[in-house]
């Protein structure tokens, strides 16, 4: 038998090759390597983390959360533990799950856990109006005996954004993977976001609304009308050579008199389907995107055979999901601060190179959406 000091010296050795593993993008080599120290040290709460991690990435949500919750159970102190956790409730994609999540950050702040990056998850899943109730309940624990000065007021104030605009993430402990940062999409400027010539000229509408169409800009559309010129973009480019982006359009507010006419913001959002961390950090720089050039609307446009996840088709009844399992096509979802619609639309490809574009399938946007929401 070996003794505790081996024991403990090999595990160490296996989380620092699941480290390895997990800074190149194994994750399944990581769990696995994790699994092994865990073997040896089962009460070492940062294995547990790091697993948890590890599964998140793999879209394996419910053995993260697993590993969570045995994290938190050890060590109810670590901060990560709880960050796992919610991030793990909310990618399960169900509002009451979400809801589950903002009340994990909530009490692991009201027992005293390190704030920061709970905050700032907090912020990511819930908005702004997170700062607000992390607010109330720091007020509800200690009732102020005067007014609190309004330098303080518009400090809480600031918070949300301060934090939101803050990508970089937390130093992890030695070999320890670390809150991940916002993926390479989130350095892109404002400034440089690709876009493409107002839709009026490029796209004809659709038929019936001809007059209609040519006679108002990008910017008076509707949300509706919006999203259908984005689709119709996505659809020509398809049928005429394959290709569907993974995108999100956002719909210019109305120009200041006598300034040019501002283009449609047109951001790449390749890297946002591919785990549940990455989904949740596009969605808070595109927030940040759409806030910073006063967007009217967003659409984002994903190819469904493109998706890691969230595989939002999976286990739905027929009258739910109208569509085969492996028919591939695009999902469409448009957000707008009155307005949440989603749509499917099949694509047919032929060995022989010929493309057609199949029926468009209205969906319920609290079962099939694909992204969070983008307007408060």
């Amino acid at each position: 038998y070996k003794n505790t000091a081996a024991m403990a010296e090999e595990s160490e050795t296996h989380k620092a090759a699941g480290n390895d593993f997990f800074k190149s993008g194994e994750y399944l080599k990581a769990a696995a390597s994790y699994t092994k120290a865990i073997k040896l040290q089962p009460e070492n709460h940062v294995y547990y983390s790091n697993r948890s991690q590890s599964f998140l990435k793999l879209n394996k949500v419910t053995k993260a959360l697993d590993d969570a919750d045995k994290c938190i159970s050890l060590a109810p102190d670590f901060v990560k533990g709880y960050h796992r956790k919610a991030t793990a409730l909310h990618a399960m994609g169900e509002p009451a799950k979400t809801d589950e999540a903002v009340e994990v950050l909530l009490s692991a702040l009201r027992s005293g856990v390190e704030e920061k990056e709970l905050v700032r998850l907090g912020v990511q899943i819930k908005g702004r109006s997170f700062v607000q109730l992390v607010d109330a309940q720091r007020k509800a624990a200690n009732p102020p005996t005067e007014p609190p000065a309004a330098s303080e007021q518009a400090s809480v104030a600031s918070q949300a954004t301060d934090l939101a605009a803050k990508p970089t993430g937390s130093p992890a402990a030695p070999g320890e993977p670390p809150f991940l940062p916002f993926p390479d999409f989130a350095s892109v400027p404002a400034a440089s976001l690709k876009s493409k010539a107002s839709p009026a000229a490029e796209t004809p509408p659709p038929k019936g609304q001809e007059a209609d169409a040519a006679q108002k800009p990008i910017w008076e559309l509707d949300p509706e009308g919006f999203a259908v010129n984005s689709i119709q973009w996505i659809l020509r480019d398809f049928v005429s050579d394959g290709t569907v982006p993974t995108v999100c359009y956002l719909q210019p507010c109305k120009p200041k008199r006598g300034a040019e006419a501002p283009p449609v913001g047109h951001v790449n959002i390749g890297p946002a389907f591919s785990s549940p961390e990455t989904l949740l950090n596009c969605a808070e720089f595109l927030r940040q995107q759409a806030a910073g050039c006063s967007a009217q609307a967003a659409v984002v446009v994903v190819r469904k055979s493109t998706m890691a996840y969230p595989c939002v088709w999976k286990g739905k009844s027929k009258s739910e999901w109208p569509v085969g399992d492996k028919d591939d096509g695009v999902f469409m979802q448009l957000e707008s601060p009155k307005m949440r619609m989603m749509f499917f639309t099949v694509l047919k490809e032929k060995k022989s190179s010929s493309r057609a574009v199949g029926d468009t399938i209205p969906l319920d946007i609290e079962q099939f959406a694909i992204f969070p929401r983008l307007f408060e």
